[in-house]
């Protein structure tokens, strides 16, 4: 590629406003328990499968502890304005660089997928037809109050087949999967990091950031929920052709967890939380019956390792039982690939076993991959998906996309499907 083409490549999209491949950019991952930020290096853009964590270097990084959210929303804007500037000096420090713009992602309140028909022909797809694709979905949001995250297709491969069957001669029909949040709680967001002298140049649905951490895109193809388990919110992102079909943040956490076993044990908040940590499981082994070196705030008798897993089991079966229900309420349910449980909630023993014997599915607990100076765990998946998603869209061109399983078909219903079904992936 000449230096003329690939700087002309390097212009600001409609949803993707960094300018340049190369750019630095910094990643900030909100919650209810902690902030962290990784401030990034792109190398020189991969194309493909290629595209991924071999172009990124984690040139600073940094966890603090986060005060002021609350349920996903922002409860006092100086305390996690506090904690934001923390997290960001820390990473600028570390990294050497004084930072501007940022990416946000987290476990929002009120993030939705919404899912709407289209109908295809078979003309040619321009760049205004893209165009007005974002300029209707923006629209949309515009009229319901909230902020237009990411664009999806559901079924462009299949209209491209039944188009070329000639079953559908004249149009193909689609699914366009909007995934939105309220506009009060990204002004909220701009808020708080305006006061820190920061600029939010793009929103990522912590799903969304949390699945590209712990999946491949051969799984997000073959269909496959992902379950990320905060303190106070639970991410859920529902794959099927790669593409994010179901969508949601849910008000429930590993703080429920421990504020129940606070209020029977009458315990403090810390307390209950290090109770859990420690001694807690899902499930009963031999040693269930010991009294733990920790005592009834009202009797003063020594806790039991079996009354505090029957409090765990009963509350995570709760919250398990509830992400189900939320599927089969929206008319799914868990695919073949089964479910990826990641987030700090996933570290809890069991938790994996009593999943797979909810869902009567194959389970299994991922941690995120690793990449170039940050080697991060569970509660950081959202936080590498961020990276990954910057690095995935600077090295597919202006457009916010990064193509994982190219088609080979050049139709009409074929290529707005690809183009729709691989953004923000």
């Amino acid at each position: 590629m000449t230096d003329e083409r690939r700087q002309a490549s390097r212009g600001p999209s409609r949803l993707w406003p960094f300018k340049g491949r190369d750019d630095i950019i910094t990643v900030v991952d909100l919650g209810a328990q902690k902030v962290a930020c990784a401030v990034v290096l792109l190398s020189s853009p991969r194309f493909g499968f290629d595209v991924g964590s071999r172009n990124i270097r984690v040139i600073g990084s940094s966890i603090v502890r986060s005060s002021g959210i609350t349920g996903g929303r922002i409860a006092n804007l100086a305390a996690i304005e506090t904690s934001i500037r923390r997290a960001v000096g820390q990473a600028e420090t570390q990294a050497g660089v004084t930072v501007e713009d940022v990416l946000v992602t987290g476990q929002f309140a009120g993030l939705i997928a919404e899912v709407f028909e289209a109908k295809l022909g078979h003309a040619g797809l321009g760049r205004e037809d893209v165009e007005a694709i974002s300029a209707a979905a923006e629209e949309h949001c515009a009229r319901t109050q909230r902020k237009l995250l990411h664009l999806f297709t559901s079924s462009g491969e299949a209209g491209a087949e039944a188009a070329l069957a000639g079953h559908a001669p004249w149009a193909a029909e689609t699914d366009v999967i909007a995934i939105s949040m309220p506009i009060r709680v990204q002004r909220q967001l701009e808020t708080s990091f305006s006061k820190s002298l920061l600029n939010v140049r793009s929103v990522l649905a912590g799903p969304l950031a949390s699945a590209l951490s712990v999946t491949n895109a051969l799984e997000r193809m073959s269909g496959v929920l992902v379950i990320d388990m905060g303190a106070q919110a639970t991410g859920v992102a529902l794959f099927h052709h790669g593409v994010p079909m179901f969508l949601e943040s849910l008000n429930f956490g590993g703080q429920t967890v421990s504020e129940e076993i606070a209020q029977a044990f009458s315990l403090r908040k810390f307390e209950a939380e290090r109770l859990k940590v420690r001694y807690g499981s899902v499930y009963d082994n031999l040693q269930a019956d010991i009294d733990l070196p920790v005592q009834n705030g009202d009797t003063g008798e020594p806790v039991s390792k079996f009354s505090l897993n029957r409090i765990i089991r009963s509350r995570a079966s709760e919250h398990l039982k509830a992400v189900n229900e939320r599927l089969k309420g929206a008319g799914y349910s868990v695919p073949n690939g089964g479910a990826v449980l990641t987030g700090g909630g996933s570290l809890l023993p069991g938790i994996r076993e009593l999943a797979s014997h909810l869902f009567a599915a194959e389970v299994r607990t991922a941690r995120p991959m690793t990449l170039n100076g940050l080697n991060a765990g569970n509660v950081l998946s959202a936080l590498v998906g961020g990276c990954l998603y910057a690095s995935r869209h600077q090295s597919a061109g202006e457009m916010p996309y990064a193509p994982e399983l190219p088609s080979q078909d050049s139709s009409y219903a074929s290529r707005i499907g690809q183009w729709l079904r691989t953004s923000f992936l």
